[in-house]
């Protein structure tokens, strides 16, 4: 037997002994005896297109009583594909009824089984999260949640004759089963893919993922971003997407044909940067019905994807402002010069780096390359460090007021952006992620650090002004602890919170549509800038001291100014 066999089947065993062991701690957890045998599973199969591993529980044992029942039921939650398992624990209405896939609650600590009637229980647990129909994760304070069946005999066993849909998991449970996968939708300009994270379980990722794209964007992103695909477009009979040789085959209905080649061009865009990677899979073929059609390459224009910035930290030293490495300062041509001129505290620097907004005492000022000098275009008292987005427009407000935001384009022209952020609270940061159609607000609240995460709704109109923030915010949390001092984009899906504590600092990243993961204390900090990805976030100590996220911590490096926000 070759090793490799050798090692896929001791995994094989050893996750066997671990779903006896899971069955054996269940069954413990009720808070009623439980009688009949132990519900072990049996041995699980390896997944084409992932490598992680299905534990497939066993059915009911005859002659079990209402809490077996309901105890293994549980259990089958964690089964995968029809949950053909779970149904079997059902009376045949229910069966025919229950929606595993409506949602699945995330719960964590001690839950229990809990008599309330002669054939009816609970199932008390604590909710850490949800996950909708569609994948959407939504985090939730910790809750207690009770979960109401009954039961009834059937043939002489006992079976479950009303049941709340869904499934509920214990959050490490919920780890090892489902996966994180990124939808891309197009910004309104059609420039820029725009990201939204969802959680599928495996096996049937690929299909859950193209037949969620299909069904455009989510309610958080709507009138921010729009689809290439026809309206009604949807998967073909069968409803699945094959993988052949690395290519994801997916079949649409008549509707696509309606879309021109740009459109099409666009579809393949958004299903190969939502697709690529998933298992093997290594570009996507659009089919109506067995015809393929026939797409050219976007090629330079393609809309932008995960757009990265220079590595190098930009930086004000020693009254210098340009890219530091090696102790060597490498100025912006035609902009550094008029960046040092209005002597900031703050600087955002645009994306083709050409434009840079900054801070002073005089208020924000506008500074361009074809310029003679720098435009001071908001001179309101209090202003917070402003932020640019990749249309063109610079945004202020001020600390005082988070309602108070104004938009600028690069002839000083000047609007307001309508929101719902409260007037009784602070704002500390705001800045809009790279591909536009997303913004972050940091705020000091009476309640503590609170970090909103929301669309960005712009006139349609050729200019793409910002009118205002998304009705339905997609991360509205409050840190844990601390005072809130900045925020920042650590990737495309995560946003990092700086908060004060004591004498010392936390920084947290947060997951838009997913999980949230301290980062440790990277010593007294001021502000924190961000990068590309983790590795590259840096924070700014009181005394100038930059401290770069290195591995599992934070290393100190040169001494400067400030540091520039790249976009």
């Amino acid at each position: 037997m070759s090793s490799r066999k050798f090692s896929a089947r001791m995994r094989r065993l050893a996750l066997v002994a671990l779903a006896t062991a899971a069955a054996v701690v269940l069954s413990s957890c009720v808070t009623i005896p439980t009688s009949g045998p132990v519900i072990t599973g049996r041995e699980v199969s390896e997944e084409e297109d992932d490598e992680r591993f299905e534990v497939v529980p066993e059915g009911p044992v005859a002659g079990a009583g209402q809490e077996m029942i309901l105890s293994g039921f549980l259990q089958a939650h964690s089964g995968s594909g029809s949950y053909d398992v779970a149904r079997e624990f059902l009376s045949e209405a229910l069966a025919e009824e229950w929606e595993p896939r409506e949602s699945v609650l995330i719960r964590t600590g001690n839950s229990s089984i809990e008599r309330v009637g002669e054939t009816a229980m609970t199932y008390n647990i604590v909710v850490s999260a949800i996950v909708d129909s569609e994948g959407t994760y939504t985090a939730y304070p910790l809750a207690p949640q009770t979960l109401n069946y009954e039961l009834v005999q059937e043939g002489g066993e006992w079976r479950i004759s009303a049941a709340p849909d869904g499934i509920v998991l214990a959050s490490g449970t919920f780890s090892r089963l489902f996966n994180d996968h990124t939808l891309y939708f197009l910004d309104l300009g059609r420039q820029t893919l725009v990201p939204d994270l969802r959680w599928f379980p495996g096996g049937a990722a690929a299909t859950r993922i193209v037949s969620t794209l299909l069904n455009g964007p989510p309610p958080w992103l709507q009138g921010a971003v729009g689809t290439a695909f026809p309206e009604g477009t949807q998967l073909s009979s069968p409803r699945r997407v094959a993988v052949e040789a690395e290519v994801a085959v997916v079949e649409l209905t008549e509707e696509a044909l309606t879309a021109s080649e740009a459109q099409r061009q666009l579809m393949r865009a958004q299903l190969e940067a939502s697709l690529v990677g998933v298992g093997s899979i290594n570009t996507v073929e659009l089919r109506v019905g067995s015809a393929p059609l026939t797409i050219a390459p976007l090629g330079a224009a393609a809309p932008q994807l995960r757009r990265q910035v220079d590595s190098r930290m930009l930086v004000l030293q020693d009254g210098e402002f340009g890219y530091l490495a090696n102790s060597r300062i490498t100025p912006i041509d035609g902009l550094s010069e008029k960046v040092v001129a209005t002597a900031p505290t703050e600087v955002a620097l645009g994306g083709r780096e050409t434009v840079a907004a900054t801070l002073s005492s005089a208020g924000v000022h506008l500074v361009r390359t074809g310029a003679e000098s720098p435009a001071l275009v908001d001179d309101r008292p209090g202003l917070i460090a402003p932020t640019l987005d990749n249309y063109g427009y610079i945004w202020t407000v001020q600390r005082g007021d988070p309602r108070s935001i104004r938009v600028i384009d690069l002839n000083g022209n000047q609007s307001a952006v309508q929101t719902t952020l409260p007037t009784d609270a602070e704002i500390v940061s705001l800045e809009v992620s790279r591909d536009g159609a997303r913004i972050a607000a940091l705020l000091a609240t009476d309640a503590g650090t609170r970090l909103i995460v929301a669309s960005i709704i712009r006139d349609q109109g050729l200019e793409y002004v910002p009118t205002s923030f998304g009705t339905e915010p997609r991360l509205d949390v409050i840190v844990d602890s601390g005072t809130a001092l900045d925020a920042t984009w650590v990737d495309e899906l995560s946003v990092a919170t700086l908060s004060g504590i004591g004498g010392t600092t936390e920084v947290v990243s947060h997951q838009v549509g997913g999980e949230q993961t301290t980062l440790g204390s990277p010593g007294p900090a001021v502000a924190i800038v961000g990068g590309n990805g983790e590795n590259g976030l840096r924070v700014l100590g009181p005394e100038g001291v930059v401290s770069a996220r290195r591995g599992s911590g934070w290393q100190g490096g040169p001494t400067v100014t400030l540091i520039a926000t790249q976009h």
